[in-house]
């Protein structure tokens, strides 16, 4: 009878210490998640910037537009990426083909570039002549931390 009485306590420890670990992961996660989308990039530029809750407003539009048509490009990228590569899938590579490819390439990239640069004057745009200047600073200091040399050990690949 004890063993019996021994064995129900520890099952039901058991599930109460799985509950706690699971709501545990569950409450770090959302805060993990919350704290992301606090400090995403659009976001950090809007503090930044002290914009109005007008200028947000249109700012997180324009953001939301200008992913949903970056995504495409994005994957017009991998898809040209792929293209070019599985060339070297091939013994003799024909230069025409090759340099076709890597043009494809670079024209996703460049259009991508084009989208973000007309974006960036839309949000400039938004902004009143006093918050301009340190939209400028910013964006400069944003586009000299994306073209810098990556430091430090190279991520995994996966």
């Amino acid at each position: 009878m004890k063993n019996i009485v021994k064995n129900k306590f520890t099952a039901w420890l058991i599930v109460l210490l799985i509950l706690v670990n699971m709501a545990t992961l569950v409450f770090y996660w959302a805060g993990h998640f919350k704290h992301e989308q606090d400090n995403s990039p659009k976001n950090f530029l809007a503090a930044k910037l002290n914009f109005t809750e007008s200028q947000k407003k249109a700012y997180f539009d324009l953001a939301r537009d200008h992913n949903q048509n970056a995504e495409k490009i994005r994957q017009q990228i991998k898809i040209d990426k792929d293209v070019f590569f599985q060339l070297l899938q091939s013994d003799s590579i024909i230069d025409s083909a090759r340099n076709r490819a890597a043009v494809n390439v670079s024209l996703s990239i460049q259009s991508l570039d084009i989208l973000t640069f007309e974006h960036f004057k839309k949000v400039r745009a938004l902004c009143t002549e006093e918050q301009k200047p340190k939209f400028d600073e910013l964006i400069q200091k944003m586009v000299h931390s994306v073209n810098s040399p990556q430091q430090g050990p190279q991520p995994p690949i996966k």
